[in-house]
C-alpha cells in the first residue's frame, strides 16, 4: 500500500504568516482535498486572515492562531488525532508542533536543526545550494509529491471555480453598492494596489499619479486600492487624485469581492496579487527586490514587469541604493505597455 493510499481520516496541513503564500498554496490544498474528500482537514492559519481563507476554501476547518485567550494549543494539537500533518512553513515552531501531534505521517522541509520532525522530508533546492527560480506555487506541489502524488500543475483561478462563501455581515452592504456603481461606469476596470510591506517594493508615488492620469485618459476605468500599512500613500495621494478614482476601506472579505469584479489587477508584488490571481483576475505585476521568476504565475495572463538592475533580484526589505532604482526605473510608459498587452490578450478571449 502506497502512502496516498491508506486510509486518511484526519489531516493537519500547516500554512501560517504571509498572506500571499496562503494564497499561492491554495492550489496544493484543494489538490489535498480532492485526494481524501471524507477527510477531516485543518488548517492553521494567523488570525487576520483567517475569515478570508475560511471563504476561500469551503470545507476546509480553519484554525486560529494564536488561540483565544485561555485555550491551550498543545490541546488542540493533540486531541486532533491526525493521520497526516503536512508543515509548508517548517520553521522551529512548526516543527514542534508537527512533532506533537503524534501523526504517523509528517511531511515537512529537510531543513536543519527541524528535520528530525518529519518521517518524510521534502527537499528545498535552495538549501541544496541550487539556484531555485521556479515557481512557489510548483515548489508548494513537493510535499504532495512526497506522498506519491502526481499533482496537477499550479493553476490560477482555483477561488473563482467556486465563488467565495462569507459569513453574515463579512461584508457590508455599503460596500456592495460602491462594487455595483463601480460597475456601471463606461472603461475597463482595474483595480490599481501599490502596496509595499517592505520599502524595497514601493513603486513612487509620481509614478502612481501618472500611471492612474494614463489609465483614465485612455478609456479605462481605474481605481487605487489601499489597505492597513497605505496610511502614508494614501496621505500623499489623497489631494492629487479625484474621489472617483479611489475604492473605498474593506477588510479581506471585502477586497474579495471588489477583486471578483476587477478585470485587471496592476501593482506591487504583494499578497493582494495573489488574491486576484486566485480569483482568476489578469494581473501587471511591478517586480523590483523579489524574483518573477519564483512569484510571478507562468501562464500568459499574468504578466511581470521589472527593468533588471544588477542588484535586482535582491530580497532586501529595504533598498541600499540612492534612487531605489529597480523600481524607480520601472517608469508608467513600461507600466502601460503591461496593461495593453493584458488587454490585447483579454480581447483576444472575447472574441475566439
Amino acid at each position: 500500500m502506497t502512502m496516498i493510499e491508506r486510509e486518511i481520516k484526519r489531516i493537519l496541513l500547516i500554512r501560517r504568516r504571509a498572506m500571499g503564500d496562503a494564497l499561492v498554496t491554495l492550489p496544493a490544498i484543494a489538490q489535498v482535498r480532492e485526494a481524501w474528500p471524507e477527510a477531516r482537514i485543518d488548517l492553521v492559519m494567523d488570525r487576520p486572515f483567517a475569515t478570508l481563507l475560511a471563504g476561500l476554501l469551503p470545507g476546509i476547518n480553519i484554525l486560529v492562531f494564536p488561540p483565544p485567550p485561555g485555550s491551550s494549543w498543545l490541546h488542540v494539537l493533540r486531541s486532533g488525532r491526525y493521520d497526516l500533518v503536512i508543515d509548508w512553513l517548517s520553521n522551529p515552531r512548526t516543527a514542534l508542533w508537527t512533532i506533537l501531534t503524534g501523526a504517523p505521517l509528517r511531511v515537512g522541509y529537510d531543513l536543519r536543526r527541524r528535520w528530525w520532525a518529519y518521517n518524510i522530508r521534502v527537499a528545498r533546492k535552495r538549501e541544496a545550494g541550487e539556484n531555485l527560480r521556479s515557481f512557489a506555487g510548483e515548489n508548494f506541489l513537493d510535499p504532495l509529491r512526497s506522498l506519491g502524488f502526481l499533482p496537477a500543475p499550479w493553476r490560477g483561478g482555483i477561488c473563482a471555480e467556486q465563488p467565495p462563501e462569507y459569513p453574515s455581515g463579512a461584508v457590508r452592504s455599503s460596500i456592495l453598492r460602491w462594487i455595483e456603481e463601480w460597475n456601471s461606469r463606461p472603461g475597463f476596470r482595474v483595480a490599481v494596489v501599490m502596496s509595499a510591506t517592505w520599502s524595497a517594493k514601493a513603486w513612487p508615488k509620481c509614478h502612481i499619479r501618472k500611471l492612474i492620469a494614463r489609465m483614465s485618459a485612455e478609456g479605462m476605468n481605474p481605481v487605487l486600492v489601499t489597505g492597513p500599512g497605505d496610511e502614508a500613500l494614501a496621505m500623499a495621494l489623497e489631494s492629487d487624485l479625484e474621489a472617483r478614482y479611489w475604492a473605498p476601506a474593506t477588510n479581506l472579505p471585502e477586497l474579495s469581492r471588489l477583486l471578483q469584479s476587477t478585470e485587471l489587477f496592476v501593482g506591487t508584488d504583494c499578497g493582494v496579487r495573489h488574491l486576484a490571481a486566485g480569483l482568476g483576475v489578469p494581473t501587471v505585476t511591478l517586480f523590483g527586490p523579489t524574483d518573477p521568476g519564483n512569484w510571478n504565475p507562468t501562464t500568459p495572463e499574468h504578466v511581470s514587469l521589472h527593468v533588471g538592475c544588477d542588484c535586482s533580484p535582491c530580497d532586501l526589505k529595504t533598498c541600499p541604493l540612492p534612487g531605489h532604482p529597480c523600481m524607480s526605473d520601472l517608469s508608467p510608459d513600461m507600466v502601460m505597455e503591461g496593461v495593453s498587452r493584458s488587454l490585447a490578450r483579454c480581447e483576444t478571449e472575447r472574441t475566439l
